[in-house]
């Protein structure tokens, strides 16, 4: 069960002038893997940041774990919130943008959650079948026999089923049509219209224009587009990969282990552990 974590600062100065305090906080388990002098230094230039003496620094982003643990699945909606479903397929959603704590929904069964543009909520049941959540109720869609789903920015439903094939709504889920797709397990949608698959043989696959088109990528597991078409996904090994080129190139966030799914969102990302612990990437001085 989600449980409450103190307020944290995403990004920005506010960030850097708590950034003080960040190990003497109970529980947060914030890890770090610079050096101690690269810490001090981190420190330092944070606090130059705050008096304005480096305020066109660079930003890059570290990955820390959180208290929250029994996750499954994270997704995270246009306003920021991060929603999430257990592994004993309860949902929650996020009272802040920094997901200090968390609300339960009423709902059951659920393992997979995607958020659309409009903040309706999608998640599949145990046995498959996808539901639809919006002004506070669930209605169960036409849709069975689903494995993953995914929002486009455009509003479109993504679909892989439990069979490997791909399907898409663009009326809110009231049909579903079928694309030329097989042996998938994974799908997100980005910008542009351009949707992004994942093999269980760990390759990571680009659908535009009608075609499909095999990446460098290998061994992942998990695939999460950001608004501004940053890749990310989960290496079946616990690692975390990006691609701001479009899938041409990938590189290894150091700072992420034991990562099983993700998402991606425009302050950043989410993601839940093998063991069902929720990981939050937040902005920090890069040097």
């Amino acid at each position: 069960m989600p449980a409450d974590i103190e307020g944290l600062a995403a990004f920005g100065a506010s960030l850097f002038h708590k950034e003080k305090n960040v190990t003497r906080l109970s529980g947060m388990q914030m890890i770090f893997t610079h050096q101690a002098g690269r810490l001090s230094r981190r420190l330092l230039i944070g606090l130059l940041m705050v008096c304005g003496v480096f305020p066109s620094l660079a930003q890059a982003e570290i990955w820390h774990s959180t208290p929250t643990g029994g996750m499954r699945d994270v997704a995270i909606a246009p306003n920021g919130l991060a929603w999430l479903t257990g592994k004993d397929g309860t949902v929650w959603v996020a009272d802040n943008v920094f997901g200090s704590s968390f609300t339960q929904i009423e709902a059951s069964g659920f393992s997979r959650i995607s958020v659309g543009t409009e903040g309706f909520v999608w998640a599949i049941r145990s046995n498959g079948a996808l539901w639809k959540f919006a002004t506070n109720s669930w209605t169960e869609t036409t849709a069975n026999g689903v494995e993953d789903v995914a929002i486009a920015p455009d509003g479109k439903v993504w679909l892989v089923g439990e069979d490997g094939s791909i399907w898409f709504s663009g009326d809110q889920g009231q049909k579903f049509t079928q694309i030329e797709a097989s042996g998938f397990s994974r799908i997100s949608a980005g910008p542009s219209g351009v949707v992004w698959a994942v093999r269980p043989d760990g390759t990571l696959w680009k659908f535009v224009t009608g075609s499909w088109t095999k990446t460098s990528a290998s061994g992942a597991g998990d695939v999460a587009i950001a608004p501004n078409g940053l890749i990310r996904f989960a290496g079946k090994d616990g690692t975390v990969w990006s691609s701001p080129d479009g899938g041409a190139t990938f590189s290894q966030d150091e700072e992420a282990r034991g990562i099983e799914n993700i998402a991606a969102g425009r302050s950043g990302a989410w993601a839940v552990g093998f063991n069902g612990v929720l990981w939050r990437k937040l902005f920090s001085p890069q040097f």
